[in-house]
């Protein structure tokens, strides 16, 4: 097997020995298998599937070159993130010093598709069948440039490797000397009918417009081209001498609109932090979505996202609209129960939706705009509710109240990790003022605050400045929860914010409602002491 063995791995001696058994025991199965397959009652002599430790391994197994898997490890550990590892190796490749390739062209295609691999881990069939070829073809005035061929199995590489694929391709064709690609108005035209009868057809997460299209067209200085992948023609510029197919080409639509489109603030980073030439029309796409301050020392506002209920199927229940007032409130941070892609509510919640989020149930949130799956969690806050005598209380535990209540107000928070928007490149939209922020100012007030993030030296903290309130007070108070008095008392005398527990939504009330309230409070309103709550 390539790769690095179990005596490479940093374990204990007894996890060392499972592993090896692990390994003999798998190596006994491809023999029985291999032993099956020599019968040749199967269309191959030998199993396909090759043995492969890690990603390196995945990698130069399934698309080589021989001897890449080391270089990979190396970049890995050096750069870290694998989208520059796949660029770097994809120049080391092209540079043609330790690998030999007969044409410029076989360069370009074992680079692209290294690097694409890379991309999806070395698990997907993308870099064999999404990438159909790598031309070099020519432009009018007679320069080259790189004609790049996607097919339908492209789409497993998801929007952030088929615009990858596109500027690894621009990289590397630097490195060999091609030029850029120039787009003759036909190819333009073309695409600009292409792409939404592609839509009509097939499921394509966004339409870029047709001034979009132009856009790119114009601009990308790699060619994407592909291979008709639908039974659908185009009706207008047919028979192009650079377009092979008067058919719908999936490939390349699929590049352009999930890819390019979606993706340009992810690819934009690495265009910016590489100092690429010739990619300034990504900010077009980078920016989209964001409304500019009137006043540019504030920061921009981020619009409501209507994508996630775009194409909801009939039937299915949506629980809020976009930014709408009473839907969750955003929490930052990850539950124990919770793995990626997944989000956490409260358990009441779901017990107040009739069950119908329960553990693992699939949903669409408006950000980070990705799909992911419900899981509880009891430490964040459970929804707002009127009850029938007219109460509104913040709940927990519903089991007990159900029958009492006449109306959700707020659906409570949901807990989603930091980590889950950087990884699809999204906007941080605001968080509701939680304990943690609280703290944390408190602690600053006092000279406590942490100077470093590890989950002891926060908990320490919180101790630290527990005992120190309770000491300057003379008595108790739960910092994490404390009564309206306590929260009210340390406001005033700290000179920090009330207690996330006594702040409430009063911006989520126009002005003249409030103007309402304290009218009525004060006609028939009646004051209680803690001790009647």
């Amino acid at each position: 097997m390539d790769g690095e063995t179990s005596r490479d791995i940093a374990a204990s001696p007894s996890m060392r020995a499972y592993f090896a058994q692990l390994q003999q025991e798998i190596d006994a199965c491809y023999t029985l298998a291999n032993s099956a397959r020599r019968k040749g009652c199967d269309p191959e002599l030998t199993v396909e599937i090759p043995q492969a430790l890690d990603l390196a391994a995945r990698v130069e197994q399934l698309v080589g070159p021989k001897g890449i898997a080391p270089k990979i490890r190396v970049a890995t550990q050096k750069i870290g993130n694998r989208e520059l590892v796949s660029l770097e190796i994809s120049r080391m490749i092209a540079d043609r010093k330790t690998y030999h390739f007969d044409t410029i062209e076989q360069a370009l295609d074992q680079a692209i598709r290294t690097g694409l691999a890379i991309l999806t881990e070395g698990v997907l069939v993308a870099p064999l069948e999404g990438i159909a070829e790598v031309r070099v073809g020519r432009n009018n005035d007679g320069t080259n440039y790189v004609d790049l061929y996607f097919s339908g199995p492209i789409r497993s590489a998801g929007g952030t490797g088929q615009a990858m694929s596109v500027l690894i391709a621009d990289v590397v064709r630097r490195d060999l000397g091609i030029g850029r690609y120039i787009a003759t108005q036909g190819e333009i035209e073309r695409l600009k009918e292409e792409i939404p009868l592609y839509k009509r057809v097939q499921h394509l997460q966004y339409l870029p417009s047709v001034d979009e299209i132009d856009l790119i067209m114009k601009n990308c200085p790699i060619c994407i081209n592909g291979e008709g992948t639908e039974d659908e023609e185009v009706a207008g510029y047919r028979d192009l001498p650079r377009v092979g197919t008067n058919r719908l080409r999936g490939g390349a639509c699929l590049v352009i609109a999930e890819g390019l489109c979606l993706k340009a603030p992810k690819i934009n980073k690495h265009i910016k932090k590489l100092k690429l030439p010739g990619w300034e029309f990504l900010e077009h796409f980078a920016t989209k979505g964001v409304e500019p301050s009137k006043d540019s020392k504030e920061i921009p506002a981020i619009p409501p996202s209507y994508k996630y209920i775009g194409e909801v199927i009939a039937g299915r229940p949506v629980l809020s609209h976009p930014s709408r007032k009473g839907g969750f409130r955003l929490r930052y941070g990850r539950a124990r129960t919770a793995g990626l892609a997944s989000t956490a509510i409260n358990p009441a919640t779901m017990f107040l939706l009739d069950s119908f989020i329960t553990v693992g149930t699939q949903m669409k949130t408006e950000r980070p705009g990705k799909g992911t799956i419900g899981t509880p969690c009891d430490q964040i806050e459970g929804p707002i509710v009127l009850l029938l005598n007219g109460d509104l209380v913040q709940i927990n535990d519903v089991k007990y109240i159900r029958n009492d209540i006449k109306k959700i107000i707020d659906l409570g928070e949901i807990l989603i990790p930091y980590g889950e928007f950087i990884e699809n490149n999204s906007f941080l939209p605001d968080s509701s003022y939680v304990y943690e922020w609280w703290i944390q100012e408190l602690q600053t007030k006092e000279g406590y605050l942490p100077k470093n993030t590890t989950p002891a030296e926060i908990i320490t903290a919180e101790q630290t400045l527990q005992h120190v309130i309770d000491d300057k007070i003379g008595r108790h108070i739960d910092l994490r929860n404390p009564t309206p008095t306590d929260a009210f008392l340390l406001a005033e005398q700290y000179q920090v914010p009330l207690h996330p527990s006594s702040n409430l939504f009063w911006h989520d009330l126009p002005v003249t409602d409030h103007q309402k309230l304290i009218a009525s409070i004060k006609e028939q309103g009646t004051l209680l002491t803690e001790e009647h709550l």
